[in-house]
């Protein structure tokens, strides 16, 4: 459902979530640990960074992390940043033209799925996804 994009930015912050904002990680160290393309990141970093999701600062010592602001947005920016508002109406079997006027086989099960799903993302903040996942990140 969401691309590969967005799931490296989930990863990503959740990989920031498991050090301080004062142990701030560059994209190489980032995209070392994490098995991301550098320049691929690299502009997710840029897209998270310059809406808020996650801060940076630049020059030496400089890199990203996580402030406690960051931490209380809501999970459904992240997926929004990165997919765009529509990816809760795509089509799960990718057609174009599939709607509730012309429906594909798995079109109302798929709906009720994604409309519960999307209510959860967008109750859920940063910091709730962190807490939830604590106890299964290895990195």
């Amino acid at each position: 459902m969401f691309s590969n994009s967005t799931k490296y930015a989930i990863r990503t912050i959740l990989y920031l979530s498991q050090h301080e904002a004062d142990d701030k990680k560059t994209v190489g160290e980032i995209a070392a640990v994490l098995k991301i393309p550098r320049p691929y990141l690299s502009k997710i970093l840029q897209q998270l960074s310059r809406i808020g999701i996650i801060s940076s600062t630049k020059g030496r010592g400089g890199g990203f992390y996580l402030s406690n602001e960051n931490l209380k947005r809501p999970l459904i920016d992240v997926i929004v940043t990165i997919d765009g508002h529509n990816v809760f109406d795509k089509c799960m079997l990718g057609l174009p033209n599939c709607s509730d006027k012309n429906p594909c086989r798995l079109h109302f099960d798929y709906k009720k799925f994604k409309t519960s799903l999307e209510k959860t993302i967008c109750e859920e903040s940063i910091e709730d996804l962190i807490k939830d996942s604590s106890d299964r990140l290895k990195f």
